[in-house]
Order: structure tokens, then C-alpha cells, then sequence
């Protein structure tokens, strides 16, 4: 009989030990499995350095990307979308600092992704390389601007008729570019006067969340922005006892978090220099995006006739709501359907008190409106780019 009992204590502990192993066993795994969801697609896609080029085969009907810059490479997923929608293979050259750009993008054989370290390393076989990329169908050449043009002549690409110009801001190039203009050789991601505008705003696999119970803003840090009254707006608030936070990701050497009180630290998660994983996993759990923009800063004014705000790609790339200031919003095709709008300083906090009360069915409204307009963007886009395929 005690034999018995023993031997069921025996068995219900063991019973007990083998379900906490189990469960701690799940846990792992599923904080595991969040914690990399955002590295899925990284060994998907062919990776290799610059000197790759001078060792493989390129592939009939393939279009070469070429960003020569350290930033900029969160629009190279949304060009390599477009091209291989319309058929073709994509080689890439970028910096190594943005070769997870492509980590939500899904498995591709169309693509293969070169890096580089320095410029210098590509300069220096500028001669050689130029041979190469003769070869190529067609090459999209992402940051086309004063600095950038003597590599492209040292790569024999600036008089080639299947080159193309990004550029992102009408103020950076020089009156040479107007032949380019008139050839139907130069992609703006704005509307702007001049130019084809084609919009990179696809990152790969999106999930399309309900609006978190604690409410998500995400915010991009902007050299010589006022952020002066969006901190006021955060402490009123934060003093009114709203349930919030807000992710603020910075990428340049200029960006401390002395910008901000640090009486709002509970409220403000600071990223510096943060991957590109770690930035699509920040926009992707947040529910809006907050633009700063302000038509009395001359800085900004800019946005709003000859270059676009990176954080449009975002808003339609992640179908995340914006908050911005009207002055803008009509640039960017936006209004109360499809974004939360603020029309001065005083309105920003009733706006943003807006977005935080707003209920899900409201919140999911403004999300499908959105996707409207991003399925109208992209068809523009698309089609703008066969113009420039059409030209001849």
C-alpha cells in the first residue's frame, strides 16, 4: 500500500517535472521564434563581395542596382520588387552596413546581393568593373547626385541609354541632368515637376496587426527638425496618464537623446544606429507613424516641393498610419481617410490624443484606405518605369 502510494507521488511529480520542461521548452521556442522572425529571409538570397562580379555569370535580361552610399539601402527591396515583377534578374552592389536590408523579403532565386567596404575598393578597379557592367540589360543607379557623379563616369555610365537616375532630391543635381530628364531616364520618389515617379515602398512579408492595447508610435530622427513641441505634446500626455509609447530611431552621427526631456525615458525608446532588422521590427509592432515636419522650419519646406519624407515608404510599405501637418499631407496624397492630419501646433495634440483613443474598427478603416492607395502607387510606379523601358 505504500508501495503504491509512493510510487504514484513517484509518477505525479515526474508528471508535474515533464510538463514545466515542456512549457519552458515553448517559451523558448516561441521567444525564439519572435526574436528572429526577422532574420527568416537573410540566407535566402545569394550573397557575396564586390570581387564576385569579376568571377560569375550574369544572367540574360538582369538590371544591376548600384548604391553607393551608406544609407539609402531601404529603398533597394522595393526597386528589385519592381524589375522582378516585370521580369527581370536583380544584381545588387550596396555597402555591407545594408545587407539585411532584405531580411522580410521572401525567397528569390532573382536576386543576388554584392557587398563592398569602401568606395575605394570599387574605384580602384574602376576600369575592369566598368567592363562588366556593360554587360548588364539595364543598371539603376539609387543615390544620383554631385558627389556620386565622377564614380559613375569613372564606370562609364553616365552617357549609356540603359542607365537610369534615382534621384530623391531635385535640389542636388546640376543642369547636366536635363538631357537625362528628357530622356525619361530619371525616378524620383516624389511627385515632383520633373521626372518619373516610382515609389520603393515594398520590404517583403508584412503582417497587418489589430492596434496594440498600449499604444506604438514609431518616429525618425531628422537633423535640424524642432522636436521642442512634440515633447511638450509627449509630457501632457504622459501627465494625462495615456496608456503610450513611442520608438525613436536615428541614424546619424548627430543623434543623442539629449534631444528629448528625460523626465519622458519611460515613454521614449531611443535606437541609434540600429539594423535594418531591428528598424522594420520596430515599424511593423508600432500602430502610427509620426512625420514632424513643420512648414515654419525652411528646412522642411523641402518636403513638400523636391523631395520626399523616407517615412512615405514606410506608411505605405508597413500600412501604418501617419500623423502630419495638412501643409504637407497634400503632397503625399493624404487625407482623413487614410492618415490622421494636424492643421498647427495646438491641433498636434488633439491629434495625436486622437490616434491613441481611436478605436480598432476605426484604426483598421484607416489601414484599408491606405492599401488603396498604395495599390494605386505601386500600379503608377510600375508603369512609369515601363515608360523608361518604352522610351525608344
Amino acid at each position: 500500500m505504500e508501495l503504491n502510494i509512493l510510487n504514484r507521488k513517484i509518477i505525479k511529480n515526474f508528471a508535474i517535472t515533464f510538463l514545466i520542461v515542456i512549457k519552458i521548452y515553448i517559451n523558448n521556442f516561441l521567444y525564439s521564434k519572435k526574436n528572429h522572425q526577422f532574420l527568416k529571409n537573410v540566407d535566402k538570397i545569394k550573397e557575396g563581395n564586390f570581387l564576385d562580379f569579376f568571377n560569375s555569370t550574369i544572367k540574360n535580361n538582369t538590371i544591376l542596382i548600384f548604391e553607393p552610399n551608406t544609407y539609402h539601402q531601404e529603398c533597394i527591396p522595393g526597386f528589385s520588387k519592381y524589375f522582378i515583377d516585370l521580369g527581370y534578374n536583380v544584381d545588387i552592389l550596396m555597402h555591407e552596413l545594408g545587407n539585411n536590408c532584405f531580411t522580410l523579403f521572401p525567397e528569390t532565386k532573382s536576386i543576388r546581393l554584392r557587398t563592398f567596404n569602401n568606395l575605394i575598393e570599387i574605384q580602384s578597379k574602376a576600369h575592369d568593373f566598368s567592363k562588366i557592367i556593360k554587360k548588364y540589360e539595364l543598371i539603376l543607379l539609387q543615390s544620383s547626385y554631385e558627389p556620386n557623379m565622377l564614380l559613375y563616369s569613372e564606370l562609364d555610365v553616365l552617357n549609356k541609354n540603359n542607365s537610369i537616375f534615382v534621384v530623391h532630391d531635385l535640389n542636388t543635381v546640376n543642369k547636366d541632368f536635363s538631357q537625362y530628364f528628357a530622356q525619361n531616364r530619371v525616378i524620383t520618389l516624389g511627385n515632383f515637376s520633373k521626372g518619373l515617379q516610382v515609389n520603393p515602398h515594398y520590404f517583403g512579408d508584412i503582417k497587418i496587426k489589430d492596434k496594440n492595447k498600449k499604444i506604438r508610435f514609431f518616429l525618425t530622427f531628422t537633423y535640424k527638425r524642432n522636436y521642442t513641441i512634440f515633447s511638450e505634446i509627449v509630457e501632457r500626455l504622459k501627465s494625462e496618464n495615456f496608456n503610450f509609447e513611442i520608438i525613436i530611431f536615428g541614424r546619424t552621427i548627430n543623434f543623442t537623446s539629449s534631444y528629448f526631456p528625460q523626465n519622458l525615458n519611460n515613454n521614449l525608446k531611443v535606437k541609434f544606429r540600429a539594423s535594418y532588422s531591428e528598424f522594420y521590427e520596430a515599424v511593423e509592432s508600432s500602430d502610427y507613424i509620426i512625420v514632424t515636419l513643420d512648414p515654419k522650419n525652411e528646412n522642411d519646406i523641402p518636403y513638400k516641393t523636391t523631395k520626399v519624407t523616407g517615412n512615405i515608404q514606410l506608411m505605405y510599405g508597413f500600412l501604418k498610419p501617419i500623423i502630419i501637418n495638412k501643409e504637407f499631407a497634400q503632397f503625399y496624397d493624404l487625407n482623413i481617410n487614410n492618415s490622421l492630419i494636424y492643421y498647427n501646433n495646438s491641433d498636434f495634440y488633439n491629434i495625436m490624443k486622437k490616434a491613441i483613443l481611436l478605436d480598432n474598427k476605426s484604426y483598421k478603416n484607416l489601414q484599408r484606405n491606405l492599401l488603396v492607395c498604395e495599390k494605386e502607387l505601386y500600379a503608377k510606379s510600375l508603369n512609369n518605369i515601363k515608360k523608361f523601358l518604352n522610351r525608344n
